[in-house]
Protein backbone atom coordinates (compact mmCIF):
# COMPACT_ATOMS: atom_id res chain seq x y z
CA UNK A 1 0.00 0.00 0.00
CA UNK A 2 1.70 3.23 -0.65
CA UNK A 3 2.01 6.14 1.12
CA UNK A 4 -0.46 9.23 1.43
CA UNK A 5 0.70 12.95 0.48
CA UNK A 6 2.03 13.63 4.18
CA UNK A 7 4.19 10.54 4.71
CA UNK A 8 5.48 11.04 1.04
CA UNK A 9 6.41 14.45 1.72
CA UNK A 10 7.87 13.52 5.33
CA UNK A 11 9.60 10.86 4.16
CA UNK A 12 11.77 13.15 1.22
CA UNK A 13 12.26 15.85 3.79
CA UNK A 14 13.11 14.04 6.86
CA UNK A 15 15.99 12.58 6.21
CA UNK A 16 17.37 16.23 5.90
CA UNK A 17 17.20 17.22 9.64
CA UNK A 18 15.59 20.13 8.49
CA UNK A 19 13.87 22.66 11.61
CA UNK A 20 11.03 23.34 9.91
CA UNK A 21 9.55 19.73 8.43
CA UNK A 22 6.17 19.89 9.78
CA UNK A 23 5.71 23.60 8.93
CA UNK A 24 6.38 22.73 5.39
CA UNK A 25 4.98 19.52 4.66
CA UNK A 26 1.90 21.47 6.02
CA UNK A 27 2.68 24.25 3.02
CA UNK A 28 3.35 21.97 0.16
CA UNK A 29 0.29 20.04 1.06
CA UNK A 30 -2.17 22.72 0.85
CA UNK A 31 0.22 24.01 -2.74
CA UNK A 32 -0.15 20.55 -4.40
CA UNK A 33 -2.54 18.90 -3.01
CA UNK A 34 -2.68 15.25 -3.63
CA UNK A 35 -0.48 15.72 -6.82
CA UNK A 36 2.73 14.25 -6.73
CA UNK A 37 5.61 16.26 -7.39
CA UNK A 38 9.00 15.07 -8.55
CA UNK A 39 11.65 15.44 -5.45
CA UNK A 40 13.06 18.66 -7.15
CA UNK A 41 10.00 20.39 -7.40
CA UNK A 42 9.40 19.67 -3.57
CA UNK A 43 12.75 20.92 -2.93
CA UNK A 44 13.00 23.56 -4.87
CA UNK A 45 9.81 25.14 -3.43
CA UNK A 46 10.80 24.15 0.36
CA UNK A 47 13.73 26.06 -0.74
CA UNK A 48 11.92 29.15 -2.00
CA UNK A 49 9.43 28.82 1.53
CA UNK A 50 12.30 28.84 3.63
CA UNK A 51 13.95 31.85 2.37
CA UNK A 52 10.16 33.70 2.64
CA UNK A 53 9.81 36.40 5.81
CA UNK A 54 8.96 35.20 8.56
CA UNK A 55 5.56 36.95 9.29
CA UNK A 56 3.25 37.86 11.98
CA UNK A 57 1.21 40.66 14.09
CA UNK A 58 0.41 41.84 17.78
CA UNK A 59 -2.54 44.22 17.75
CA UNK A 60 -2.22 47.03 14.94
CA UNK A 61 1.69 46.38 14.64
CA UNK A 62 2.97 43.33 12.12
CA UNK A 63 6.34 42.53 11.13
CA UNK A 64 8.37 40.87 8.77
CA UNK A 65 11.62 39.18 10.04
CA UNK A 66 14.36 37.78 7.38
CA UNK A 67 17.80 36.02 7.77
CA UNK A 68 20.22 38.25 5.10
CA UNK A 69 23.51 36.29 4.01
CA UNK A 70 25.64 34.20 5.64
CA UNK A 71 27.54 37.40 7.61
CA UNK A 72 24.29 39.14 8.11
CA UNK A 73 21.83 39.34 10.74
CA UNK A 74 18.40 38.92 10.63
CA UNK A 75 16.53 41.84 10.30
CA UNK A 76 13.32 43.26 11.55
CA UNK A 77 10.75 44.93 9.12
CA UNK A 78 8.20 46.53 12.50
CA UNK A 79 5.09 48.78 10.86
CA UNK A 80 2.04 50.23 12.23
CA UNK A 81 0.31 51.67 9.42
CA UNK A 82 2.16 53.26 7.20
CA UNK A 83 4.66 53.61 9.32
CA UNK A 84 7.89 51.46 8.93
CA UNK A 85 11.23 51.19 11.32
CA UNK A 86 13.64 48.17 10.62
CA UNK A 87 16.86 47.30 12.89
CA UNK A 88 18.84 44.27 12.78
CA UNK A 89 18.49 41.57 15.21
CA UNK A 90 21.19 39.94 16.92
CA UNK A 91 21.78 36.29 17.13
CA UNK A 92 20.19 34.53 19.27
CA UNK A 93 18.15 36.95 20.75
CA UNK A 94 16.55 36.98 24.19
CA UNK A 95 13.35 39.82 24.80
CA UNK A 96 15.37 41.84 26.53
CA UNK A 97 18.33 41.46 23.80
CA UNK A 98 15.69 43.01 20.87
CA UNK A 99 14.34 45.91 22.79
CA UNK A 100 18.09 47.10 23.33
CA UNK A 101 18.43 46.38 18.94
CA UNK A 102 14.85 48.18 18.53
CA UNK A 103 16.49 51.38 21.19
CA UNK A 104 19.37 51.32 19.48
CA UNK A 105 17.71 51.88 15.95
CA UNK A 106 15.60 54.83 17.65
CA UNK A 107 18.71 56.91 18.65
CA UNK A 108 20.27 56.66 15.41
CA UNK A 109 21.64 60.33 14.60
CA UNK A 110 21.36 59.92 11.32
CA UNK A 111 17.42 59.66 11.61
CA UNK A 112 16.35 61.02 14.62
CA UNK A 113 12.58 61.66 14.03
CA UNK A 114 12.28 59.00 11.52
CA UNK A 115 10.39 56.76 13.43
CA UNK A 116 8.86 58.74 16.38
CA UNK A 117 5.48 57.46 15.63
CA UNK A 118 6.35 53.87 15.67
CA UNK A 119 8.36 54.45 18.87
CA UNK A 120 5.56 56.81 20.16
CA UNK A 121 3.28 53.88 19.83
CA UNK A 122 5.21 50.84 21.11
CA UNK A 123 5.54 53.37 24.45
CA UNK A 124 1.93 53.68 25.16
CA UNK A 125 1.41 49.67 25.14
CA UNK A 126 1.21 47.99 28.28
CA UNK A 127 4.31 46.68 30.08
CA UNK A 128 2.61 43.47 29.36
CA UNK A 129 2.02 43.61 25.68
CA UNK A 130 5.66 45.62 25.22
CA UNK A 131 7.03 42.48 26.79
CA UNK A 132 4.80 40.22 24.06
CA UNK A 133 5.76 42.23 21.09
CA UNK A 134 9.48 42.01 21.66
CA UNK A 135 9.35 37.86 22.89
CA UNK A 136 7.00 37.49 19.49
CA UNK A 137 10.03 39.30 17.80
CA UNK A 138 12.80 37.01 19.35
CA UNK A 139 10.71 34.48 18.44
CA UNK A 140 10.73 34.86 14.75
CA UNK A 141 13.94 35.88 14.43
CA UNK A 142 14.74 32.54 15.53
CA UNK A 143 12.61 30.89 13.22
CA UNK A 144 14.19 32.80 10.72
CA UNK A 145 17.22 31.94 11.26
CA UNK A 146 16.47 28.11 11.18
CA UNK A 147 14.64 28.57 8.57
CA UNK A 148 17.18 30.58 6.56
CA UNK A 149 19.59 26.85 8.11
CA UNK A 150 17.04 25.12 6.04
CA UNK A 151 17.16 26.45 2.52
CA UNK A 152 21.13 25.98 2.61
CA UNK A 153 20.62 22.12 3.81
CA UNK A 154 17.95 22.14 0.67
CA UNK A 155 20.08 24.00 -1.70
CA UNK A 156 23.22 21.42 -0.81
CA UNK A 157 21.32 18.33 -1.17
CA UNK A 158 19.90 17.63 -4.35
CA UNK A 159 21.94 16.61 -7.37
CA UNK A 160 20.17 19.46 -8.97
CA UNK A 161 22.95 18.99 -12.30
CA UNK A 162 21.57 15.26 -12.65
CA UNK A 163 18.13 16.50 -12.37
CA UNK A 164 18.24 18.98 -14.69
CA UNK A 165 19.66 15.98 -16.96
CA UNK A 166 16.68 14.02 -16.51
CA UNK A 167 14.28 16.16 -16.60
CA UNK A 168 15.14 17.68 -19.95
CA UNK A 169 15.68 14.07 -21.32
CA UNK A 170 11.79 13.31 -19.60
CA UNK A 171 10.02 16.57 -20.53
CA UNK A 172 9.01 17.59 -16.98
CA UNK A 173 9.28 21.41 -17.04
CA UNK A 174 8.35 21.94 -13.97
CA UNK A 175 11.57 20.01 -12.56
CA UNK A 176 13.51 21.48 -15.03
CA UNK A 177 12.84 25.13 -13.78
CA UNK A 178 12.88 24.03 -10.88
CA UNK A 179 16.77 22.63 -10.96
CA UNK A 180 17.63 25.71 -12.78
CA UNK A 181 16.09 28.27 -9.79
CA UNK A 182 18.32 25.82 -7.56
CA UNK A 183 21.28 26.64 -9.88
CA UNK A 184 21.80 23.62 -12.34
CA UNK A 185 23.86 24.82 -15.18
CA UNK A 186 22.24 24.30 -18.72
CA UNK A 187 25.73 25.15 -20.10
CA UNK A 188 27.43 21.95 -18.29
CA UNK A 189 27.73 18.84 -20.49
CA UNK A 190 27.16 15.57 -19.58
CA UNK A 191 29.80 12.73 -20.00
CA UNK A 192 28.74 12.58 -23.80
CA UNK A 193 28.98 15.87 -24.12
CA UNK A 194 25.36 16.28 -24.35
CA UNK A 195 23.81 19.51 -22.68
CA UNK A 196 20.47 19.67 -21.79
CA UNK A 197 19.39 21.28 -24.82
CA UNK A 198 20.78 18.69 -26.55
CA UNK A 199 18.65 16.63 -24.80
CA UNK A 200 15.53 17.94 -25.20
CA UNK A 201 15.99 18.42 -28.55
CA UNK A 202 16.95 14.63 -28.91
CA UNK A 203 13.64 13.50 -27.46
CA UNK A 204 11.53 16.63 -29.16
CA UNK A 205 10.26 18.42 -26.43
CA UNK A 206 9.62 21.40 -27.49
CA UNK A 207 8.44 23.04 -24.97
CA UNK A 208 11.78 22.96 -23.07
CA UNK A 209 13.51 24.92 -25.46
CA UNK A 210 12.44 28.20 -24.19
CA UNK A 211 13.10 28.25 -20.91
CA UNK A 212 16.45 26.23 -21.69
CA UNK A 213 17.78 29.38 -24.06
CA UNK A 214 16.15 32.30 -21.78
CA UNK A 215 18.56 30.65 -18.79
CA UNK A 216 21.66 31.06 -20.84
CA UNK A 217 21.49 27.74 -23.06
CA UNK A 218 23.68 28.12 -26.04
CA UNK A 219 21.84 26.65 -29.08
CA UNK A 220 25.56 26.41 -31.19
CA UNK A 221 27.26 24.07 -28.63
CA UNK A 222 28.86 20.94 -30.06
CA UNK A 223 28.23 17.43 -28.02
CA UNK A 224 31.06 14.89 -27.88
CA UNK A 225 30.05 13.42 -31.57
CA UNK A 226 29.86 16.94 -33.10
CA UNK A 227 26.10 17.74 -33.21
CA UNK A 228 24.47 20.55 -32.06
CA UNK A 229 20.82 20.34 -30.63
CA UNK A 230 19.70 21.31 -33.91
CA UNK A 231 21.61 18.36 -36.08
CA UNK A 232 19.70 16.19 -33.46
CA UNK A 233 16.32 17.97 -33.81
CA UNK A 234 16.59 17.29 -37.61
CA UNK A 235 17.87 13.47 -37.39
CA UNK A 236 15.17 12.60 -35.04
CA UNK A 237 12.31 14.41 -37.20
CA UNK A 238 11.14 17.00 -34.47
CA UNK A 239 9.85 19.78 -36.44
CA UNK A 240 8.75 21.48 -33.56
CA UNK A 241 11.79 21.65 -31.89
CA UNK A 242 13.24 22.92 -35.24
CA UNK A 243 11.58 25.61 -35.34
CA UNK A 244 12.24 26.60 -31.57
CA UNK A 245 15.85 26.29 -32.25
CA UNK A 246 15.50 28.03 -35.09
CA UNK A 247 13.96 30.99 -33.47
CA UNK A 248 16.37 31.59 -30.85
CA UNK A 249 19.11 31.44 -33.11
CA UNK A 250 19.89 28.34 -34.35
CA UNK A 251 22.06 28.26 -37.62
CA UNK A 252 20.25 25.40 -40.19
CA UNK A 253 23.74 25.52 -41.94
CA UNK A 254 26.04 24.98 -38.80
CA UNK A 255 28.57 22.62 -40.06
CA UNK A 256 28.62 19.30 -37.53
CA UNK A 257 30.90 16.53 -37.71
CA UNK A 258 32.11 15.40 -41.41
CA UNK A 259 30.59 19.26 -42.32
CA UNK A 260 27.14 17.73 -42.15
CA UNK A 261 24.58 20.37 -41.41
CA UNK A 262 21.14 20.13 -39.72
CA UNK A 263 19.31 20.64 -43.54
CA UNK A 264 21.77 18.45 -44.72
CA UNK A 265 20.75 15.53 -42.41
CA UNK A 266 17.00 16.65 -42.71
CA UNK A 267 17.49 16.16 -46.16
CA UNK A 268 18.57 12.94 -46.14
CA UNK A 269 16.32 11.83 -43.72
CA UNK A 270 13.58 12.79 -46.34
CA UNK A 271 15.60 10.97 -48.94
CA UNK A 272 15.63 7.87 -47.01
CA UNK A 273 12.19 8.04 -46.44
CA UNK A 274 11.05 8.71 -50.19
CA UNK A 275 13.48 5.76 -51.23
CA UNK A 276 11.63 3.59 -48.46
CA UNK A 277 8.35 4.00 -49.84
CA UNK A 278 9.11 3.37 -52.96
Amino acid sequence: MGMDPRESLQHQLRPLGLHRTEVLVDTLLREFGNEPQHASVILARSHALSLAPVEGRRGDLVWQVCHGDDDREAQVDLRWGLHRLAFDAPDNASTQDMIRAFERRLGDKNEPMAFSAIADHVSRLTPAQHTGLFHDLSMAAEEARAAHTDAQRLQEHGPWQAWLTGASRAGHEAALLACIGMGASVRMPDVSGNTPLHHASRFGHAQLITPLVDAGADVSALNGQGWAPLHLAALHKHARVCLQLMAHGANPEQPGWRGRTPTRMHQRQLHHEQAQAL
